[in-house]
Parts: C-alpha cells; structure tokens; sequence
C-alpha cells in the first residue's frame, strides 16, 4: 500500500505531467506526497530496528538504541551537509532589492516584472512592509489573463488603476488572447491609438477569415507611434528641465513579432490611453522580447528603465537607452538597500549571485555616464560604492568586473590631453583621490580577475581529450577572451610590469589552445 502511494505521489505525476528536467526553480513540491510515504517507510524502519535491538536487550533500551542509531545517522548528515545552501540567516537580499525595484520608480508609477521572481518580493515589500505603495507591479506573465487585468483596472494601495482603455468582455479570456500580423500596407507609423481602437472594435471589417471560418482580430502594422504633448510631459516631470529639447514630437517603434499576446496588447493600449500621466517602467530584468522595441527611449535610473520621450543617442555598453544619472546616483547611492550582501559569513545562492551581476553592470554603467559627463569625483565614488556592496570575499569577481577596471583606468586619465574619446573633456570635478591611487584600484581589479581565469583556465586544459571536455569548450573559449581583455586594460593602466605579466599568462594558453 506504501509503495503504490509513493508510485502514485512520485513517479506517476513525472510520468503524467512529462516534467521538463530543467526548471526555473526547485519543484520538490509537487512531490509532497510521496515524501509523505518515504516518511512512513522511514517510520517502519526505526520500528523494525527497535524490534531487532529488543531481541537482545529489554524493550526500553532497545527504543532509545534506535532513536540514536536513526537520529544520529541520516539526520544528522542531511543537517551537516545541508544547512550552509539552505541556511538563510541575516539574508535580506529578497526584501531589499524589491525595496530597489520600488525606490527605483518616480511616484505614481507602473512597473512592468518580469514574472514570480521579479513579482512576489514587491509584492510582500508592499503588503507586508508598507514600502512604496504608490507604485502599482505589473506582472507581464500574469497580464496574459483576464482575471489578473481585471485587478489591474481597480485602485490598490495607494496606486490608482492602471488606465487601460479594454472592456472585460473585450479581454475576456478566449478573445483577443493571439492577435497576429496582417501586413494591411498602411505608409509611415500608425498613432498607437489607432491600432489599439481597430484592434478592439467590433466590426466585422477589421477581422481576418480563419480557415476554420471563424473570424479573428489582427494587427495591421507593425510600424507604430505615440504622439507626444510637450506641454504634459513637462508638466508631468517625465523630463528634467536641462533635456527638454531633447523631447522629440512622437515616439516611432516597430514590432518586431509576428503576432502580439494579451500581455503586449495590454502594454500598448496603455501607450495609448495613459497621455503620460504615470510614469511608466520595465524592470532591468524582464526580456528584450517585452520591450517592444521601445528600448530606444528607455532612461536607466536604477533597477528599472522609464520610459521618456527622448531617444538615446549615445548609448552606454551593458543596457538598453540612456542614464539619468541624477536620479540613478540618488537611488543607487543613497537610498537601495543591500541585504547583508556583503557580508562573508551570508550563504549566497546561484539567484542572488546572478542578481548581483545585474547591479554591478548597473553601477557600472552609471559610472560610464558619468565619466561622459566628466563627473570624475560621482563615478570613482560609484565604484567604490561597488567593490564595498559587492566586496571579492562575499560575491566572487566575474568578468562583469572588467567593466569596473576599465572606468577606474578612464577615471584615473580623464581630463588628460587625450582625454576619454579622443577630444579635451571639460567640466572635469576636482578629486580628493590622486590619479595614481585610482589607477591601483583598477590594477588590484586586473590583478584578482587575472588570478582567477588563470587557474579556470589550468582546470580546463586539464579536462583535454576527457569526454568533459566538450562540456568546457565554451567556457574555456571564454576565459581565453577575458585574459586577452585583462592584457588590453593594464595596458591602460600604464603598469607595464602587470601588462607583461598577463600578456606572458595569455601567449602560454594560446600556445597550448592553438593545438586543439
């Protein structure tokens, strides 16, 4: 009876549901059940023991024989070898980056998330701490669903409705859930508005035949525009006094897809109808795929992009659009929060490790505009804010380190003759930290990341003509590029003993990587 409820509570459910083996998250779960019969077959085990021991010893001793035996033995292991990837004491990393996500928003605004990961922690941030309740979390995963629209369209918190322009029988779920592209040859861009009403309507003359003989409602361009009130945009604070000739007369995207789903039909209709009243934000973490290709007119100000009628020209490596870089070293200086990620002795898991690459791309970008701007003093210290955030012994040095090398060895020679482009940058802020001490930042940088891909780089050549090692080409391929990278950037540094070590440690794996 136990082995059919652990069958059925187990290996069934794979069977039935054909679980994929690769899954965004642990899914132990869906496997509680038959966790519940291992257990009762752990139960009769300790009893059959104690039976064992009463054999040779009274009934009592026996009892306590094997409750040391079994609590000494398997639970004893799974909490020695378990507690440190499970232990998550004084880790606030959830609650303070949904805190960044939040404070990264102007009041009033929208956020765009990404789906459970990006959602759930704003979620608790707001319900359970009070935190940034103006600001109304959209979860694009959940957008797809009437249901989830429906709440969108009611005040929560102190955020008012989301304005969208839909009726529920016009999103019902079953209508309007795949809208695919017709090219109808419409010249130029279409006012999003009017793609959104044609979409929407009624009528029977804009829908497309099915072969089913069923009627379906169509995009008919790709090509769409959203027209621009100066007056409200500035009116509004979408955009700062010193940018307002920037403000361009309408925002010209095109949709890259084939067919929209509800949750982009959704994000358009709220281009149409919003006349930028509430600022609208993508998180830094939700896909291209999602942008609409709106990115163009994206403003990083720090976990999330805002979207402004300004299109970047100059854009900065690692993102999507432009920096504010007032509003993005306000937030990421002063009032984000870091969850003890600092801190040594904090387990940190695989999530929290990848959600650090994307702050530490972030304060690298910021700094990079800000050595555009000739900021010297703001961006030296940003990343010196980094490496204290997001110190060597508690989050491991990747290749997003590079970047912060590098804008340390631009830092340490802007306003030089040659200065950042080739040309004599002006406005530069006088430093309290001298030319040759920034310089060492970027060489200890160099230095540290140089150790490491060299001994990732011993391990892989080592797996040479083993049947792993088709599993670290890649990997191998990429350390090969990062040392060739570390060699370039002490040659900025002017440290021509660092420039010969490193570029001695590349010839030698070249030598050895050419033969394969």
């Amino acid at each position: 009876v136990v082995a059919l409820l652990f069958f059925f509570t187990g290996i069934a459910i794979v069977l039935y549901l054909n679980f994929p083996p690769y899954q965004p998250r642990e899914r132990d779960y869906a496997f509680a059940g038959s966790f519940y019969a291992f257990s009762i077959w752990i139960g009769i085990g300790v009893l059959g023991i104690r039976e064992l021991l009463s054999r040779f010893t009274p009934g009592v001793v026996a009892g306590a024989l094997a409750t040391l035996l079994c609590l000494g033995g398997v639970p004893y292991l799974m909490a020695k070898d378990g507690w440190d990837d499970h232990n998550r004491a004084k880790r606030y990393t959830s609650r303070d980056f949904a805190h960044n996500y939040l404070e990264s928003c102007a009041p009033n605004a929208i956020i765009f998330t990404n789906g459970d990961n990006d959602t759930f922690p704003l979620w608790y941030a707001q319900e359970v701490e009070g935190i940034r309740t103006d600001v109304r979390v959209v979860n694009l995963s959940l957008l797809n669903t009437d249901w989830y629209i429906e709440q969108m369209k009611r005040k929560a918190y102190d955020s008012d409705a989301v304005p969208f322009s839909f009726t529920e029988k016009q999103y019902r779920q079953g209508t309007r859930d795949y809208v695919p592209y017709y090219d109808r040859k419409l010249p130029g861009y279409s006012p999003v508005k009017d793609v959104v009403e044609f979409i929407k309507s009624d009528n029977s003359q804009t829908k497309a035949p099915t072969r089913g003989g069923s009627s379906l409602d169509y995009l008919p361009t790709k090509k769409l525009s959203v027209p621009i009130n100066k007056e409200a945009v500035i009116a509004s604070g979408t955009v700062a006094p010193e940018d307002v000739d920037k403000i361009v007369s309408e925002i010209r995207f095109e949709i890259s897809k084939s067919f929209i789903m509800k949750a982009d039909l959704m994000i358009l209709d709220l281009l149409a109808y919003n006349d930028w009243k509430r600022p609208i934000y993508f998180a830094v973490t939700v896909g291209s795929d999602s942008y609409m290709n709106l990115d163009d007119y994206f403003q990083l100000e720090g976990l999330a992009y805002r979207l402004v009628p300004i299109k970047a020209t100059q854009k900065i490596p690692g993102g999507f659009g432009r920096v504010n870089t007032s509003i993005m070293y306000e937030n990421m200086m002063n009032k984000f929060k870091w969850g003890n990620i600092s801190d040594p002795s904090v387990y940190l898991d695989q999530n929290n490790i990848n959600m650090s690459m994307n702050l530490r791309n972030n304060f690298g970008r910021l700094a990079d505009a800000l050595l555009q701007e000739g900021k010297r003093d703001s961006a030296v210290a940003v990343l010196d804010h980094c490496i204290e955030v997001f110190p060597d012994e508690a989050v491991p040095y990747n290749l997003v380190m590079l970047r912060m090398a590098e804008s340390y060895y631009k830092a340490a020679i802007l306003g030089d003759k040659e200065g950042l482009d080739g040309g004599l940058i002006t406005g530069v802020e006088q430093t309290s930290q001298g030319k040759q001490e920034i310089l060492e930042k970027g060489d200890a940088i160099t230095k540290r990341l140089a150790d490491i891909y060299e001994n990732d780089l011993e391990y892989y050549f080592s797996l040479v003509g083993t049947d792993h090692f088709p599993g670290v080409k890649r990997d191998l391929e990429q350390g090969m590029a990062i040392m060739r990278e570390l060699g370039r950037l002490a040659g900025l540094s002017g440290n021509k003993e660092l420039e010969a070590e490193i570029k001695g440690k590349f010839d030698a794996f070249s030598a050895r990587y050419a033969p394969q």
